[in-house]
């Protein structure tokens, strides 16, 4: 992780740390690729974690020993298993909803969070089918709201409490705040990720039409979506359950 040699000193072992966190760092990271905060400062943490195991005497003598075996422990070994296995069912997911088999996307998003429950793309992936599963709420009359989403919704603020500039998790919530009838809150999330990602163009296309519409009628405003599809291929963030990201795990 450090690109250092076994035998590296301590203070060794601390240069190679600080020049990886001028980086690597989370809060160093260029505008341009803020969507990729939450992974980045996964992989940041793993640097942390293999800096403060090689300058504690015990913990580095436990990783030496286990590092000339060429094996971890069984469980680590269980968990590396499980990690790459829920990465390879995430990316199948993805593609299954893009030719929507909402059915056959969802049983593989369940298993790749069940297997690896700490990635929020996973989750908010899973919760994003089950949206589309479950279908629109009946049309509302102009300023009402309704409970339609609310469970999928209150996951999404759990994923967002943890992570909250993941572009994703913001656009899903608002395309539900919006559905449900919080026209408000949905442009908070929509305005938030236009912020992060200025070229996902959905999300600045909401939060222009909003402008529009309440330039037009002063008020609050309730409308149903155009399209029930999320973001588009070619504007939404990337997915971030790569193999890359996932070996930079335990």
């Amino acid at each position: 992780m450090l690109g250092i040699t076994p035998d590296a000193t301590n203070e060794q072992v601390t240069a190679a740390y600080f020049n990886l966190a001028k980086a690597w760092h989370p809060d160093r990271q260029p505008p341009e690729l803020a969507y990729l905060k939450p992974q980045v400062a996964r992989v940041f943490a793993r640097f942390n974690e293999a800096y403060q195991t090689l300058t504690d005497q015990r913990r580095r003598s436990d990783y030496t020993r286990l590092h000339r075996q060429g094996q971890g422990t069984p469980e680590d070994q269980q968990k590396i298993a499980r990690v790459v296995d829920a990465a390879l069912e995430f990316q199948k997911a993805e593609i299954l909803l893009r030719k929507h088999d909402l059915v056959g996307a969802e049983l593989l998003a369940k298993s790749a969070v069940k297997a690896d429950p700490e990635q929020p793309e996973y989750l908010t992936l899973l919760v994003w089918i089950q949206s589309q599963r479950r279908g629109e709420p009946p049309i509302l009359p102009e300023g009402q709201t309704t409970s339609h989403y609310d469970d999928l919704i209150k996951t999404l603020d759990g994923v967002l409490a943890k992570e909250p500039r993941y572009e994703r998790a913001l656009f899903y919530r608002g395309m539900l705040l919006k559905r449900a009838g919080r026209i408000e809150k949905s442009m908070r999330d929509f305005r938030l990720a236009a912020d992060i990602n200025p070229k996902n163009l959905d999300a600045v296309r909401e939060v222009r039409l909003f402008e529009m519409r309440r330039g037009r009628h002063p008020g609050p405003v309730s409308e149903r979506p155009r399209s029930t599809k999320g973001p588009s291929s070619k504007n939404a963030p990337p997915p971030s359950g790569g193999l890359l990201g996932k070996f930079f795990k335990k």
